[in-house]
């Protein structure tokens, strides 16, 4: 309505510093209002809204899009994603998508725009709106400021008026498409446009640089390690880690070999005595860490960049003097993680070692999944359980699901387990969702257990009738 931001800019700011413009207003609330001042004009606008609008008139309709040629699903499955989409179950929603690209099925027209809404600020969703859009999906993303995130669908990288003169999604999504098809020329686009382009738009380019790495990128990530922006050269520094016969990796192995040494059954650690330049240029990082030393930090990061392939797994057995344990524990955890090692990764969860600022999980979820029962089993008396299968990939293995499910049977109604339950209850397969608790009697006091039944039962029925 003409006049209703100026009122509220007035409120907000105080008329001394935003005079009310009542003119700018319709001239029915003119009318109305007399000699009325701000508040008085803000209670009649408020009407005014409320009160509808004139139907609009000589309204060109928006040219029709093509669509996809998918089938429907059943009325049933249309009516649970409107409920989803209104409130109920949310939660749910991203695996109805799941669900539904998976056996073929499409999604209504109408329900787009209200996807494209639920999704905007979770970024999680995008992907699975972005599929259902299909073709509607860069027509959907001219409609509505909110939805720019549609223009990351598949872009047709012979447009190169994408690249040139799109958006930063458009231009994002062209570089991300041709790095996945044609790497080599991906890397020649963006050496092109690399001198102009702003740090923030350098740092999220080079991170598709992550998809298909080969050693034929070190040259430019090698260049990179000395862009005027901190966070370009820390990325860079990180995905040369990547490549275990990078010039860096090398250079960290250097640096192991010389503060690390092995004898007589004994790590001996020479911890570094400062921070050189090109030290910093390789990506380690000055500013202190709490709870550990300068020196040691330093050292922390040298090892936790060196490739695994120069140490020995037998180390973790060993015991450390210059330093304490856990500064190369959780050295070894941050290495595993980045080279995604499942040896060094089962042994590390094995021995109980200290993972400093990762999660267990992180290690857990690097094993092959049908080990993650037997883990979970005997890390639950050392590791908070939730915090440990919370962040597991979903849905669980069978075996993970199943373990879980018993045991939350078997608790009684202890509120200690209410958040694992709510994290189970979207966590396990479908093969799962009919597991002998959903037929069991929840009593009113069995708040936890009865939400636990109620999502299982909900999550079973979305894939009987997206059958």
């Amino acid at each position: 309505m003409k006049g209703w931001d100026g009122l509220v800019s007035s409120a907000l700011l105080g008329t001394e510093r935003r005079p009310a413009h009542f003119e700018e207003l319709p001239e029915a609330i003119q009318e109305q209002l007399g000699e009325g001042g701000l508040l008085d004009a803000a209670a009649l606008a408020t009407l005014y809204r409320r009160a509808g609008r004139r139907p609009l008139r000589d309204v060109e309709p928006l040219p029709q899009v093509p669509g996809e040629d998918r089938p429907l699903p059943r009325p049933v499955a249309i009516r649970r994603l409107s409920a989803m989409l209104g409130g109920f179950q949310s939660t749910a929603l991203g695996e109805w998508l799941r669900a539904a690209d998976a056996r073929g099925w499409g999604v209504p027209p109408e329900f787009l725009p209200a996807l494209a809404d639920h999704a905007r600020n979770r970024a999680e969703y995008r992907p699975l709106v972005i599929t259902a859009a299909g073709r509607r999906a860069h027509w959907l993303a001219e409609l509505n400021p909110d939805w720019r995130f549609l223009h990351a669908a598949v872009a047709d990288s012979n447009n190169t008026e994408l690249w040139t003169h799109g958006d930063p999604i458009q231009r994002r999504s062209w570089l991300r498409d041709l790095r996945r098809t044609d790497p080599v020329a991906a890397l020649e686009e963006l050496r092109e446009v690399w001198p102009t382009e702003s740090a923030a738009t350098r740092t999220d380019f080079l991170g598709l640089l992550t998809e298909g790495l080969t050693d034929a990128d070190e040259e430019f990530l090698e260049a990179a390690l000395d862009d005027r922006s901190r966070e370009v050269r820390r990325l860079a520094a990180t995905l040369l880690t990547r490549l275990p016969g990078s010039r860096l990796s090398q250079r960290m192995t250097e640096r192991l070999n010389a503060h690390l040494l092995v004898t007589q059954d004994v790590l001996k650690v020479d911890l570094p005595r400062q921070l050189n330049a090109s030290m910093e240029r390789d990506g380690l990082d000055s500013q202190l860490t709490e709870g550990i030393g300068k020196r040691a930090n330093w050292f922390r990061q040298i090892v936790a960049a060196t490739p695994l392939a120069a140490m020995d797994l037998a180390w973790l057995q060993l015991p450390v003097e210059g330093c304490a344990p856990e500064v190369l524990q959780a050295a070894w955890t941050e290495a595993a993680i980045r080279e995604a090692n499942i040896d060094w990764a089962r042994e590390l969860l094995k021995t109980g070692a200290n993972t400093g600022t990762r999660s267990p999980a992180e290690l857990l979820r690097l094993l092959p999944p049908d080990e993650w029962a037997r883990a979970v089993e005997a890390l639950r008396k050392t590791v908070d359980i939730t915090e440990l299968v919370g962040g597991l990939p979903v849905p669980w293995p069978t075996s993970l699901a199943t373990m879980l499910l018993d045991q939350l049977a078997k608790v009684g109604t202890a509120r200690d387990w209410a958040r694992l339950a709510s994290v189970t209850a979207r966590a396990v397969p479908p093969d799962v969702l009919n597991h002998p608790i959903t037929r069991e009697p929840t009593g009113e006091e069995d708040t936890w257990r009865r939400r636990l039944v109620e999502t299982l039962t909900f999550r079973r029925e979305l894939y009987e009738e997206l059958s």
